[in-house]
């Protein structure tokens, strides 16, 4: 009997022994990806990867005054998921729109559904960009903090007031006209801060979500903003801080 008391004893010292390693082995696994996450992305891959930041400096698009509206056409003709036609003047970010039925489509792959590591500029698939004036409208649009300015990293000069001050407007063209935005909010956050939400309950609650983005901004902008503005979203990755996110948001003020 004391026998098989001692082997029921050593059984369960070797359970909890074996209990401990497991958790151990997977704290360090934690923790090892956890620190993957701040890495630089691409860098796995090989990639020699410069990350933009407000200090880089910014292409201008070399042709302004365009009719976007009939660009976003010609290329929807072979593209249909090309929906809108995004332009910040005055900088890089001058560029058809694709979007899937999920996030993940043009995530990490090109409007040939090539494996492309920077994807293409893509809207949200909850987005109806066929209701851009309906009340309660946030419009996002999401694009890579790239090793070059081709994709959304202009906007991470948004961080200074002086860049804000000369380019305070954003364009998008669809296939029935062209809508403009004035920037209300630039800011820095992360992935917990819902900027991103599309469903409201009520006009209130609409409205309390605009009062949040703009307490949000670094710099006042003096736009003001009410429960009837329609918004625009534009989000883009802030390597400065963990699962970090730069936006720049605006309101509608023109549309066809």
């Amino acid at each position: 009997m004391k026998k098989k008391r001692n082997v029921g004893i050593i059984i369960v010292i070797i359970v909890i022994i074996l209990m401990a390693i497991i958790g151990l082995v997977a704290l360090l696994l934690n923790n090892y990806f956890s620190n993957r996450s701040l890495e630089k992305p691409g860098e796995e891959l090989g990639y020699d990867i410069f990350i933009g930041d407000e200090n880089a400096p910014v292409t201008t698009s070399e042709q302004e005054g365009r009719n976007l509206v009939e660009e976003i056409k010609a290329i929807n003709v072979t593209y249909q998921d090309a929906v809108v036609w995004l332009k910040v003047p005055g900088t890089s970010i001058d560029t058809p729109v694709f979007q899937g039925k999920d996030n993940t489509r043009y995530y990490r792959n090109d409007r040939d559904n090539v494996e492309q590591y920077w994807g293409e500029n893509f809207l949200d698939y909850r987005c109806n960009i066929n209701k851009l004036s309906d009340p309660m409208t946030n419009i996002i649009i999401y694009g890579h903090n790239t090793e070059t300015d081709n994709r959304f990293t202009p906007l991470l000069n948004y961080k200074r007031q002086e860049f804000y001050d000369t380019h305070k407007y954003i364009e998008l063209a669809t296939v029935n006209g062209l809508y403009k935005y004035e920037i209300f909010s630039a800011y820095s956050t992360d992935t917990k801060f819902y900027y991103i939400d599309t469903v409201f309950g009520s006009i209130d609650e609409y409205g309390e979500f605009l009062n949040s983005l703009v307490d949000k901004s670094r710099y006042g902008t003096e736009v003001e903003i009410t429960q009837n503005d329609k918004i625009l979203t534009l989000s883009t990755c802030d390597y400065s801080i963990r699962n970090g996110r730069f936006v720049v948001q605006a309101r509608l003020i023109e549309n066809p």
